[in-house]
């Protein structure tokens, strides 16, 4: 079960939001817009990023599912084929006013726009923001003078002061000399213009967006697209984050047609910038980690997902019954274990410290391949479960093979076990097995979080903190364990288990203090020596007192009682506070206060047992 249940998590799939960017507009060029809801952006990440000067493709897919953001990527990104405008030309009756000459060019004041029978007010606007409109109009007017005059010419429209006017120039100023008699003329105009968005801009300037001319192309009788596929060249060098958000430059799009565009946005309004084209959100995947982990931590700081979703509860189930299969397997391999060695007790660290030789070097691996075989925060877990089932299937073909006395059961096994869970000795010794597993199920849990926000703390952390992590680990193993698990029965004989039962709980207490003040994660290395205290001489002292204790054909079940209390209610509270505590006070402080908690455990397990002693001394001397 044990094997199925690890490879079946292997195989749930993966419950990744999709990556959002939003699109923004700076010194003229498209950027790229990630914030980060209800914290700020890690400027390390933006220092890295900074610094590096190589170009990053990213698949983008912008939604832009309505057609005035066609129109507006028509307009900045010169992209033809993705214009929406209905018409290239345009007709519309207009009421000429003033007329200037200058420079042997006439300029007509344009008073009014008569356009599907509504009356505009003909305003344009000029500038570096703006669209270009001058293009060449023919005029159809009623003065029968300014007819003659411009003739066959087609007057260029311009913009002067914010108002639309007809320039037309001839080298015959006579002509020009006979408009000063002007009256004002009512003229037919007919425009072509050569690109769509300058048919655009005229329908925002004269805000006519809901005539016929200004509507979306629908002639060839489809939808519009909801996104717009492409590959974005960014360039990583310029991030710079601002207001919790970070900024990258869009340098060029391409296609997937194989077209090259550059994202300029300086040929449109600040205000269309702002409330339309860049607040456009894009599903993103770069080929750069560091930018991906930037944008992936900002979409996930607005996801609202609950936590608890399908993929949650299967890894939730295969976990549950791998963790029972483990405990059987470690209940029954104990038991078999202390049978084979008979009155050899003392000797079982010597056989357990092979358990940790393996987790030290395979840890140690297993790390190495994984990173080996990853990208940045993307890790590829295939490697250890590879491992892992490799090894699985290898400890169950030596387990077939080893040979062992048959177990001797009590006939009255129930009786038996009640009795001696039932003694004060015995509930002291199940109570302390409990608190000791609280401490270690929040080391296991939260001791390499703790580092990795530590690690934090500088820039250069997550270049080391999974190679600190592996040297944790081997420290553990080779610096605590295997040493400790070796000499254990000579200690244990020398010092007894319940003096050794007391020193568990205070080596812990000295461990998480210590932990509390860590303010450069590589001072944890020495700290880790105590591993040998707190799992080396614990575990042969859980197990060989639980053997001492146990009526005869009982050893099974009392180890397996024992492995309960401490590897399933003590390590399943341990983790069950410490994450509620370190959610709401951090780290350091949950450290200090289960440090705290253990020295106080400490002293009433040194004041039950010096109480306990005094009890049996005045029952003996009655006797």
């Amino acid at each position: 079960m044990t094997i199925v249940s690890f490879s079946a998590i292997y195989f749930i799939p993966e419950n990744r939001v999709g990556t959002m960017v939003q699109l923004d507009c700076a010194n003229g060029m498209t950027v790229l817009r990630s914030c980060q809801a209800g914290g700020s952006i890690d400027k390390c990440k933006v220092s890295t990023l900074g610094k590096d000067k190589k170009e990053a493709k990213c698949e983008m897919n912008c939604d832009i599912s309505s057609p005035k953001m066609w129109q507006t990527v028509c307009e900045h990104w010169d992209i033809p084929q993705y214009c929406d405008s209905s018409t290239d030309s345009l007709q519309y009756l207009s009421n000429f006013g003033n007329i200037m000459l200058h420079d042997k060019c006439a300029y007509i004041t344009t008073k009014d726009i008569i356009l599907d029978g509504h009356e505009y007010i003909p305003q344009c606007r000029v500038g570096s923001g703006f669209v270009n409109i001058s293009q060449p109009c023919a005029l159809n007017c009623t003065n029968e003078i300014l007819s003659s005059i411009i003739g066959f010419k087609n007057p260029y429209m311009i913009c002067l002061n914010n108002t639309l006017n007809y320039r037309f120039c001839t080298n015959n100023t006579s002509e020009l000399t006979v408009l000063d008699n002007y009256m004002e003329s009512e003229c037919m105009v007919s425009c072509n213009f050569k690109k769509p968005w300058q048919l655009l801009e005229l329908c925002k300037s004269w805000q006519s967006e809901i005539t016929t001319f200004c509507q979306p192309n629908t002639r060839i009788g489809k939808e519009f697209p909801t996104n717009l596929s492409f590959t974005g060249t960014v360039l990583p060098s310029t991030a710079i984050s601002m207001d919790e958000c970070l900024y990258l430059q869009l340098d060029h799009i391409t296609l997937p047609d194989g077209s090259i565009h550059y994202p300029k946005c300086s040929s449109s309004a600040v205000y269309q910038l702002e409330t339309e084209l860049y607040h456009t959100s894009c599903q993103i995947s770069c080929n750069n980690s560091q930018l991906n982990e930037v944008f992936e931590a900002a979409s996930d700081s607005k996801n609202n997902m609950t936590q608890y979703t399908r993929e949650f509860w299967l890894f939730f189930l295969f976990m549950i019954i791998s963790w029972v299969s483990q405990s059987i397997v470690i209940t029954f391999a104990d038991a078999i274990c202390f049978d084979l060695l008979g009155d050899k007790i003392s000797d079982y660290g010597k056989q357990r410290l092979w358990g940790s030789l393996g987790y030290g070097m395979f840890s140690l691996i297993t790390g190495a391949l994984i990173d080996l075989f990853s990208d940045g925060a993307y890790k590829n877990y295939i490697v250890a479960f590879i491992l892992m089932f490799v090894y699985m299937c290898g400890d169950v073909t030596v387990s077939i093979f080893v040979k062992t006395n048959t177990i001797k059961m009590s006939m009255n096994i129930l009786a038996e076990v009640g009795t001696l869970v039932s003694s004060l000795p015995t509930i002291i010794f199940l109570l302390w097995a409990i608190s000791v597993g609280i401490y270690t199920g929040f080391v296991w849990q939260f001791l390499f979080w703790h580092l990795e926000d530590i690690a934090a703390l500088s820039c250069d952390g997550s270049d080391y903190i999974k190679t600190l992590e592996g040297l944790v680990s081997a420290i553990q193993s080779f610096g605590g364990e295997i040493p400790f698990l070796f000499v254990s029965g000579y200690v244990l004989r020398k010092v007894g288990h319940i003096n050794m039962m007391s020193l568990v709980l205070f080596a812990f207490g000295v461990r998480f203090l210590l932990y509390s003040i860590l303010t450069n994660a590589w001072w944890v290395l020495p700290i880790e020596m105590l591993q040998g205290i707190t799992y080396g001489m614990f575990y042969p002292t859980l197990t060989s007192y639980a053997k001492m204790v146990s009526p005869d054909g009982t050893e099974t079940t009392v180890q397996g009682l024992v492995g309960a209390m401490y590897e399933g209610v003590g390590t399943s509270i341990g983790s069950m506070i410490g994450g509620q505590l370190y959610k709401s006070y951090g780290g350091s402080t949950t450290f200090r206060w289960f440090g705290i908690s253990s020295l106080i455990f400490c002293a009433l397990h040194v004041f039950s047992q010096y109480a306990l002693k005094n009890k049996i001394q005045r029952i003996n001397t009655r006797k």
